[in-house]
């Protein structure tokens, strides 16, 4: 059985990134109908209080007010399902949008860009590490045991360079993440 082949230096990533915009934009969503919920739910049930009073609690005025709520309801639905199918679209167009600014705007932030350049420090720093141990291994094979630790200086340096280069980009992704934090639902 022929197995497919998956091209990655083909793929249009315009297409390929839409839906993960999109998910961007509904947790940016999510998150600002929360706040201004939570401001609203006071008002709101002042609101309800003072609509509870004007029900009839009898029996007979309940079941009224039941039996007219319930012949609302399919004409209810099949309103709104029918407003919201073309809603849905844009709103999926939006969410595309609303993604990917805020991704723009973590992105363009000081502390990513920071973090981002301390990353690339770090990978060399990592590249360099690797080829001074793969040579000191191949030094050390060879020679005595004198001559090994002096080869091998120069590799134990380059690890503890590429340990501290990984704390400070720990440190940064920590400080981009927190300012990430605030634009989101903004």
């Amino acid at each position: 059985m022929a197995k497919a082949q998956f091209d990655i230096k083909n793929i249009d990533l315009t297409v390929a990134t839409k839906p993960l915009y999109a998910g961007v934009g509904v947790a940016d969503l999510a998150i600002e109908a929360v706040r201004d919920y939570a401001a609203d739910v006071q008002k709101k049930l002042t609101d309800v209080r003072g609509d509870f009073k004007s029900f009839d609690l009898s029996a007979n005025g309940l079941r009224t007010q039941a039996t007219a709520r319930v012949n609302e309801l399919p004409t209810k639905a099949q309103k709104y399902l029918g407003e919201n199918v073309a809603t849905v679209t844009d709103a999926y167009g939006d969410l595309i949008v609303r993604g990917e600014g805020l991704v723009k705007r973590i992105r363009n932030q000081e502390s990513t860009k920071a973090t981002v350049k301390s990353a690339r420090t770090t990978t060399a720093k990592a590249k360099t590490t690797k080829t001074q141990a793969t040579k000191a291994t191949k030094s050390t094979a060879k020679s005595t045991k004198k001559t090994a630790a002096k080869k091998s200086a120069p590799a134990k340096r380059s690890a503890k360079a590429t340990g501290t280069a990984a704390k400070k980009t720990a440190t940064s992704a920590a400080s981009a993440t927190t300012d990430a934090a605030a634009k989101v639902g903004d």
